[in-house]
């Protein structure tokens, strides 16, 4: 899987960029708030309808714009697929924008783009994933099982929507219509959390190794999954949700929130058995954040049989030449976009790579890719 093409319409800075890309590395070299992250932010978005940058869609429109685009044609193993994503302003403010996406011509929701364009995002503020609150770190392993399975998606908004409801009753202190609610928390939960467990212990196994190279062998890294919900299966799960919502249901109705469920878990990073949020140097944060979103790499390229694009923004920057070359290796034949302020960032590894500058929303092709 790569993408083909990208063509930018009143995105940001860039009023109208069109790039033709290839297989392997591309760098866009460029000063900082020239466009070049906002690049590989719409290929984000095209992938999985969010930014990774801001929550506030509002502001990936060009300023005094109306609306913005995005076009990617994506080539697949077997086929070649074009998606399309038009971002509207809206009155109120708030920083929301309504969003119409487009795959091949044909409208669909956002739970139905997962999978179209794979990819794995990283960047210098991976740092906070490791330090904030614990919404990041769910975010993180919702974001990775969407673009596994889209079913997923659905199944988490549903909890969410159960959750807001039950929230409301518990907020009015009305605890007798509350079964219903507690049910549906009960058998929604216990599949998230089966899911996210499962999948944290991929990335464990996968980034160790990683994470030890970044090291130089030194460290070892372990990422875990912090469950509110005991139990084996799914069935024992249910079953421990059950029992622990009534069970908290006068403390519940007292603060108005729901205690217990997949919404108050964490993912936790320990090296070297010490809490990494709380022991961790910011290179120790980055590099085991590197060491996920690599890992992320090898799940999804398992799970779909292709290899995800990957998107560098300024990650080059936070590592010593050592880690450096790392990553640069592990690239590999993926495609992999990378940010980056300097042409002598330009690694002498990828002599065959695409380099274009970005200057102000103008982007130039400088090298072609070489075959």
């Amino acid at each position: 899987m790569y993408l083909r093409r990208l063509r930018l319409a009143q995105f940001r800075n860039h009023p109208a960029t069109d790039i033709v890309l290839a297989p392997g590395a591309a760098f866009f070299v460029g000063a900082n708030a020239q466009g070049k992250s906002t690049l590989l932010e719409a290929v984000h978005l095209s992938a999985v309808g969010r930014s990774f940058r801001t929550q506030r869609e509002e502001e990936m429109i060009a300023l005094g714009e109306a609306w913005g685009r995005i076009r990617s044609v994506v080539q697949r193993a077997d086929r070649e697929e074009e998606i399309d994503v038009t971002l509207r302003r809206q009155g109120g403010g708030g920083g929301r924008a309504a969003q119409e996406i487009r795959v091949n011509g044909l409208a669909l929701r956002r739970g139905e783009l997962f999978g179209h364009l794979r990819c794995v995002a990283a960047a210098p503020e991976d740092a906070a994933v490791v330090t904030g609150p614990p919404q990041g770190r769910r975010r993180l392993l919702d974001l990775l099982l969407a673009q596994i399975s889209p079913t997923y998606y659905d199944g988490a908004r549903r909890y969410q929507r159960v959750l807001m409801q039950r929230n409301r009753l518990l907020r009015r202190r009305l605890p007798g219509g509350l079964d219903p609610w507690d049910e549906q928390l009960a058998v929604l939960g216990a599949a998230i959390t089966v899911r996210r467990r499962g999948v944290a212990v991929r990335l464990s196994e996968h980034a160790a190794p990683i994470y030890h190279a970044l090291s130089g062998g030194r460290e070892v890294l372990q990422v875990e999954y912090a469950s509110s919900l005991s139990g084996e299966d799914v069935a024992a799960l249910e079953s421990h949700a059950r029992a622990a919502l009534p069970a908290r249901r006068a403390w519940e109705l007292a603060q108005g929130t729901t205690t217990v469920g997949p919404h108050r878990d964490d993912l936790r990073f320990r090296i070297d058995g010490r809490d990494l949020r709380a022991f961790g140097s910011r290179g120790q944060q980055l590099s085991a954040m590197l060491a996920v979103r690599l890992a992320e790499r090898r799940i999804l390229r398992e799970e779909g049989g292709e290899e995800p694009v990957l998107l560098l923004d300024d990650v080059l920057l936070t590592l010593d030449e050592q880690r450096q070359a790392y990553l640069l290796d592990a690239v590999g034949g993926a495609q992999a976009l990378f940010t980056v302020t300097t042409p002598g960032a330009v690694s002498s590894r990828h002599r065959d790579a695409a380099v274009f500058t970005v200057e102000a929303g103008r982007v130039e092709r400088v090298r072609a890719h070489l075959s």
